[in-house]
């Protein structure tokens, strides 16, 4: 276990440098079950009012023609298409839930990987490796502040899953530690979201968000930017996250067919706006 000044670099290292020959098969098939879940509730969430009032919103400042939303003929800049490909798959809470965690743990980074994948070239494998990396460090990063994150009012999956777009990203970008570090301390000034928005169309921005700013934060490391050497550090029950780092997968805690109110144990109804604070 490193000391709390290198927890961030120590992370960052391992995402940078594991390969594809690490991965386990139960954990890739997972992975891939993981991408098929996820493009099934976006094309399902695509069209929800929620999604048209965010694609509207946005194109009216897009201009680029970079990627595909999701179910849908329109395509816009990288940015705004993660955004709404991440908002898709979790508007309506049928995304795959990190079960301790509650995280839902695809929709912030996949529509990232996907976003980038149309703006440079990139086999089916680096995404796949880049995806169970990016959840890594989100379901670490949960489980080290949890349960009083949540608690607390921070909506988990928005608040952790900027990270996985950011490490997921940056691995496909720029698989060097220091610009994942820096990639780690973009995303860590970007976590955001209030689990007072739950029940309501702005809890879709959380996780839209996540993808997006995710991505930014990959991109603007890969251009050198710098971030804080070590974001991590003050990170709750900081021995979680790097417990059996590369020897125990969280993604494997995932399933994909548990409904956000059923992982919350409220007997299958949805969570009511302020059931959090209980």
């Amino acid at each position: 276990m490193p000391d709390n000044l290198e927890v961030t670099k120590h992370l960052a290292r391992f995402v940078a440098e594991t390969e594809w020959d690490a991965l386990t098969p139960p954990v890739v098939h997972q992975a891939k079950r993981a991408l098929v879940n996820f493009f099934a509730v976006a094309l399902t969430g695509c069209r929800e009012g929620t999604i048209e009032t965010a694609l509207q919103s946005l194109a009216s400042f897009s201009g680029g023609n970079q990627a595909t939303v999701i179910g849908r003929p329109e395509r816009l800049d990288a940015l705004s298409v993660a955004f709404l490909n991440a908002a898709s798959a979790n508007v309506l809470d049928f995304c795959d839930t990190h079960v301790p965690t509650v995280i839902h743990p695809t929709a912030p980074v996949a529509p990232s990987l996907f976003a980038l994948g149309e703006l440079k070239r990139v086999s089916g494998r680096d995404l796949l490796l880049a995806f169970v990396l990016g959840a890594e460090i989100e379901c670490r990063i949960g489980l080290a502040m949890s349960p009083s994150h949540y608690r607390r009012g921070w909506h988990i999956t928005a608040t952790c899953g900027v990270f996985s777009a950011a490490a997921g990203s940056a691995k496909l970008l720029a698989p060097k530690t220091e610009p994942m570090v820096f990639a780690l301390g973009l995303a860590a000034t970007q976590a955001a979201g209030l689990c007072e928005c739950l029940g309501t169309p702005a809890k879709s921005v959380h996780v839209g968000n996540a993808a997006r700013n995710g991505l930014w934060s990959a991109l603007l490391a890969a251009q050198g930017l710098a971030g804080p050497a070590d974001p991590l550090a003050e990170t709750p029950q900081l021995s979680v996250l790097t417990d059996r780092l590369g020897v125990s997968s969280r993604i494997r805690a995932a399933s994909s067919f548990i409904r956000c109110s059923i992982a919350s144990s409220t007997g299958g109804a949805r969570i009511p706006t302020r059931s959090w604070k209980r």
